[in-house]
């Protein structure tokens, strides 16, 4: 762990110490605004609910969309707009207040985040600060957030820090057999992330990325509704975790152009926790530029992790012990995902979009489709089908 840390501390000196001191100018905002809108399917299934104590189905459904609206103010200013609401239906979720049940609980999370960027076009720095809200049936969270980028080297490098504060208010909700002798002391979350990324152009065709991530948590850490088994009685309890989590993920990323219409995109991510899970990480995605206009790519990623310390199955945990969860999100794993992406994006030259339903106020950007199956060895299965629409307005 401490090496770790070192680790982390070593990367944001040296990219410190590789800004310099010498002034890169960068390009201003465009005129234009932009318009994304997001649109995903998502369906699982599985036999090892954390609400039933791991055992039971973990079928779910959500459907979300979001829009995300990009307005410059003139070269330097520009604010940012992001709304999004997910859908959802959960069988398992449905299990807090009966053992059996056919039906679904069904609940709806809404969210927006507010932003804002300055530019030092002489320096080559960008200044960002964001707000956010979220509310769903059993909690509201707020946060706040801020950014720095520096990009120097003729454009060749840059050097992002970013730091987020989540805060976090739960309605505790127990299970319906233990709401009488039950009760928490707490409500609130607390979560403070930071993150330093520094990117490189390395050759004409090679470009890479290494980033750290700190992120600590405090405060109400399990869930409520989770249900333990044991195996020295029969009534349950609700899942128990400790009140501090630091999580340190680790990244490096390759893209490489081994010909004009082909990208190769890797992806590496080493992380650990003090709850005790050590993961890696790795994917691979290859886009394909079929013409002008079309881009097809597949994708694949792997993951592995550990268990956590806290960890059993349904009715393996002593009654005696000070934390347990049986949520197969903190067991030992592994986990595949793989899928295509399909993007069309229109030939877009001298303020004039070359493609039909646009005019010279308005065009469609790209419009990009994103099909992907996951499997991993606990035994959930999960399809994900999404759509993104990018426009501008000039």
């Amino acid at each position: 762990m401490y090496k770790i840390i070192a680790t982390c501390i070593c990367f944001f000196i040296l990219s410190i110490h590789l800004e310099g001191q010498e002034e890169n100018k960068i390009a201003g905002n465009k005129e234009e605004i932009t318009v994304d809108f997001l649109t995903s399917y998502y369906s699982q299934d599985g036999d090892n609910a954390a609400v039933t104590g791991g055992v039971g189905t973990e079928q779910l459904q959500d459907f979300a969309s979001m829009l995300i609206v990009n307005i410059p103010k003139d070269s330097i200013h520009a604010f940012s707009i992001l709304v999004g609401a997910d859908a959802y239906s959960s069988a398992s979720t449905d299990n807090i207040d009966i053992n059996v049940s056919s039906a679904s609980r069904q609940d709806v999370r809404t969210y927006a985040n507010l932003g804002y960027t300055k530019r030092n076009l002489k320096k080559g720095e960008i200044y960002g600060v964001r707000v956010g809200f979220s509310t769903e049936y059993d909690y509201t969270s707020f946060s706040v957030g801020g950014s720095y980028t520096k990009i120097f080297n003729n454009g060749n490098s840059e050097i992002n820090l970013a730091g987020q504060v989540f805060m976090d208010n739960w309605q505790l909700i127990y299970p319906v057999e233990l709401r009488e002798q039950t009760q928490l002391d707490q409500s609130r979350r607390q979560s403070y992330n930071f993150q330093a990324t520094f990117s490189q152009v390395l050759t004409k065709r090679l470009q890479m990325s290494v980033s750290g991530e700190l992120i600590y948590m405090q405060g109400l850490l399990s869930t409520p509704f989770h249900r333990v088994y044991f195996s020295d009685q029969v009534l349950p309890d609700i899942e128990r975790l400790p009140d501090n989590r630091l999580k340190i993920p680790l990244g490096i990323r390759f893209n490489y152009f081994p010909f004009d219409r082909v990208v190769l995109r890797s992806y590496y991510r080493y992380y650990t926790d003090d709850f005790g899970i050590d993961a890696h990480t790795a994917s691979l995605e290859i886009p394909v530029k079929v013409n002008d206009n079309w881009t097809v790519a597949p994708f694949f990623r792997y993951h592995t992790q550990t268990g956590s310390k806290y960890f059993a199955p349904f009715a393996t945990h002593l009654s005696n012990e000070a934390f347990y969860t049986s949520d197969y999100d903190l067991s030992e794993l592994n986990s595949q995902k793989y899928g295509m992406a399909l993007r069309y994006a229109p030939v877009y030259e001298m303020g004039k979009f070359k493609v039909p339903f646009s005019n010279k106020h308005f065009g469609i950007k790209a419009l990009s489709f994103r099909g992907a199956y996951y499997t991993r060895s606990t035994g959930l299965n999960a399809f994900i089908f999404s759509v993104n629409l990018s426009m501008i307005i000039k």
